[in-house]
């Protein structure tokens, strides 16, 4: 049962997801993934990142190598994809492979994401620092991620995206963070 779960949830996901070998070989992989790099499932088993996907591989090959070494998460990213590596480990608390969530990137995510960052580095003093992701946002303001996307559905926390669609990037300038934490102090007070 738990296996057919789990191989539902591989083949059915709307992201890449890819197990490699500590010789970085491709030991499975979805066919989200295989769609991405325009090669057959089957054409990937067996062989390494570079030999599927060339010159572009040396951007994630490290990261890969880097999880096997340190066994802690890490993330690559190329011109249209982030990619998400984390360790698998034995009993013995030992990585044996390495999992991968490849997510493809919309052709302007990264232009907008860097407009919108771009502009929030023109303006003045701390006003332009940037917090890139829920995580970050959530440590900043001392809450869980699920209590701030809360407060951003029911109070209107100022969260900026880049597109309105779930896992799109987010992020939020502190200056409109600590205002609005300001105001919602001054309204419970």
């Amino acid at each position: 049962m738990q296996k057919r779960v789990l191989a539902d949830f591989f083949d059915n996901s709307s992201v890449g997801l890819a197990i490699f070998d500590d010789q970085l070989r491709y030991q499975a992989l979805n066919h989200c993934l295989a769609a991405m790099h325009g090669i057959p499932v089957e054409s990937h088993l067996g062989k390494t990142p570079r030999e599927i996907l060339g010159i572009i591989a040396l951007q994630v090959e490290p990261a890969i190598k880097q999880v096997f070494t340190t066994g802690t998460s890490t993330k690559a990213e190329g011109g249209r994809w982030v990619n998400h590596l984390f360790p698998l480990k034995d009993a013995n608390g030992r990585v044996r492979q390495v999992g991968a969530v490849v997510v493809e990137l919309r052709p302007n995510t990264k232009l907008e994401l860097v407009g919108a960052i771009h502009e929030a580095d023109s303006l003045p003093d701390a006003a332009n620092e940037v917090l890139r992701s829920w995580k970050e946002i959530a440590n900043y303001v001392g809450a869980c991620v699920k209590t701030v996307q809360r407060w951003e559905q029911r109070y209107n926390l100022p969260i900026r995206r880049i597109e309105r669609s779930k896992g799109a990037v987010v992020f939020a300038l502190k200056a409109e963070v600590d205002s609005w934490l300001r105001m919602r102090t001054q309204i419970a007070g």
